[in-house]
């Protein structure tokens, strides 16, 4: 799970550096020739600001003369860093929370006073483990109208919970939100094993997950992603599963209420929507993310459910 992962892991250790005395054209060579979209602006080693391929598209487009102007003067100050042992998961949230693309990680462990430029950490890298970054998970403080929804479920339970928050009951539209919840206990994971075959230790032997990085069994991720299998399939119509990427950011415990909660933010035409996927655990952590491709079809007329009961 991806808060087990440091960011020491994945950063780029070969960072291209500049001085601050060196000229804008030089950094944009370098960047050129190097084949990388920023230069660490560096005194001694030490990190003093950054210059990207965003600054020459943005602000350095409009200079006549780059040649005489020094990267002290352009870099992005005060410089974001992060250091080697941050989590991904935390990684992706400074991305998030600063709105940049670019975080030099910083070694403060070392006797120096500021620390030394050990690596660099990009959107290039995290997309590999998080290939949502540049999606923001949305659809938890939606402020539409909670619907009742006909779906075709055979049945629910009463630990279920299931809300859908929408313009409209019937259809499915951009903007609405489905949110599915349950708990998911021992019997759960021990049937998802027996059924899938997965019966890897982890989550199925206490003592033996209790020696992984861990220290106790979890949800089998896959089971977890299947919730919001859950959530879709109680989106107004009759949904049918296209394409589902996923990434798992966090363990899941067992014995924990799990909620998936599914937003509709692209219509791609032909009854086809994109679904941004989110999994929370009980403490509102997000566990899994990712998107989803959907075609919602239309239910079957309720007097086929009506002969199929009895029938029966």
């Amino acid at each position: 799970m991806h808060d087990t992962i440091p960011v020491s892991e994945i950063m780029v250790t070969d960072v291209v550096t500049a001085p601050p005395d060196a000229s804008a054209t030089q950094a944009a060579t370098l960047m050129r020739d190097e084949e990388v979209s920023s230069v660490v602006v560096t005194r001694d080693g030490t990190p003093l600001g950054i210059v990207t391929e965003g600054d020459f598209l943005e602000s350095l487009c409009d200079r006549d003369h780059l040649g005489t102007v020094e990267l002290d003067d352009v870099m992005s100050t005060p410089l974001e860093t992060i250091a080697p042992d941050t989590s991904i998961v935390d990684a992706v949230a400074r991305l998030r929370s600063s709105d940049i693309e670019h975080l030099p990680v910083v070694d403060e462990s070392d006797a120096t006073e500021d620390g030394d430029l050990v690596g660099i950490l990009t959107t290039t890298e995290l997309t590999y483990y998080v290939p949502h970054l540049a999606h923001p998970t949305g659809g938890l403080e939606t402020e539409k109208p909670r619907r009742r929804v006909r779906t075709d479920t055979q049945y629910e339970r009463d630990d279920w919970d299931f809300e859908y928050r929408g313009e409209d009951e019937s259809t499915v539209a951009v903007g609405d939100v489905a949110r599915f919840s349950k708990p998911i206990t021992p019997d759960d994971v021990e049937a998802f094993a027996e059924v899938t075959g997965d019966t890897n230790r982890l989550h199925l032997d206490e003592a033996y997950a209790a020696e992984t990085r861990f220290g106790r069994r979890i949800v089998h991720g896959v089971l977890a992603n299947g919730l919001i299998s859950a959530a879709l399939a109680r989106l107004p119509g009759l949904t049918i599963y296209l394409s589902q990427e996923s990434s798992f950011l966090a363990p899941l415990s067992i014995g924990d209420r799990v909620t998936a909660v599914c937003e509709v933010v692209d219509a791609l035409g032909d009854d086809r929507y994109r679904i941004e996927t989110t999994v929370l655990d009980g403490d509102e952590t997000i566990v899994l993310e990712g998107d989803a491709v959907v075609l919602v079809d239309e239910l079957p007329p309720e007097s086929a459910l009506e002969r199929d009961a009895t029938s029966a």
